[in-house]
């Protein structure tokens, strides 16, 4: 077995969505020069609705007067996939990793779905058929969306624990209006943050071969306007 490559662990309490974004593109810069390994950061949201690069705002009932009425925003962004929900109670993970060395972007994938089956412990939870989300008894409990530019990922996976789920009532996510959205908690599993986080960060490290060193989200960014 190749010995495991070098990477950053990162984990903030609650950022902005669009911050978080701009952070990550700076990341991928950093990355993309080589001063900084793979980057594994683990985080949760302000309610926000977001639609990648398929997506549709109409796969949203609210207009943004009623979203602000709700203290949510929405962002259509440069991921792949379509209309999706991030916010308190679940746990977002993006990974800014390096894929030039001939990794496939499908088994990159597969790795983040299945270190969500890791990090959720629910028997029965297992990857759906479209390949990109963890399922429940048909409801679906995760879902990855991702962009490869220049070889480099930025975004990454969503598993929810506890949140409200009247969220994702007021769309369809990820254009299947009939698949009902659950959590680890509404499934009887432990949906404590640390648990799942702890879990997330090591099934990732496991499944795509990295040794995590912890970091803050201040010092890469020291380290990224370094590489400018």
């Amino acid at each position: 077995m190749s010995a495991a490559r070098p990477g950053l662990l990162v984990r903030t309490p609650s950022i902005d969505y669009r911050a978080a974004w701009e952070v990550q593109r700076r990341l991928a810069g950093a990355r993309a020069a080589g001063a900084l390994p793979d980057v594994v950061w683990l985080l949760e949201h302000p309610p926000v609705f977001t639609a990648g690069r398929h997506g549709r705002r109409e796969d949203l009932f609210l207009d943004d007067a009623a979203l602000a009425a709700m203290g949510a925003t929405f962002a259509a962004v440069d991921r792949g996939g379509q209309m999706t929900w991030h916010g308190p109670g679940q746990s977002v993970g993006y990974v800014i990793a390096d894929l030039r060395a001939g990794r496939r972007v499908r088994e990159f994938v597969q790795a983040l779905v299945g270190a969500m089956e890791d990090a959720a412990a629910l028997a029965g939870a297992a990857p759906g058929d479209d390949a990109m989300g963890l399922y429940a008894g048909g409801r679906k409990l995760g879902s990855v969306g991702i962009r490869v530019a220049g070889g480099i990922t930025t975004h990454g996976l969503a598993l929810n624990r506890e949140p409200d789920l009247d969220w994702f009532r007021v769309m369809t996510a990820c254009g299947a209006p009939g698949v009902e959205a659950t959590s680890i908690a509404a499934e009887g599993g432990d949906p404590d943050r640390d648990r799942v986080d702890d879990a997330l960060a090591e099934a990732i490290a496991r499944r795509l071969g990295l040794d995590l060193t912890p970091a803050t989200l201040d010092e890469l960014l020291a380290r990224t306007a370094r590489a400018a």
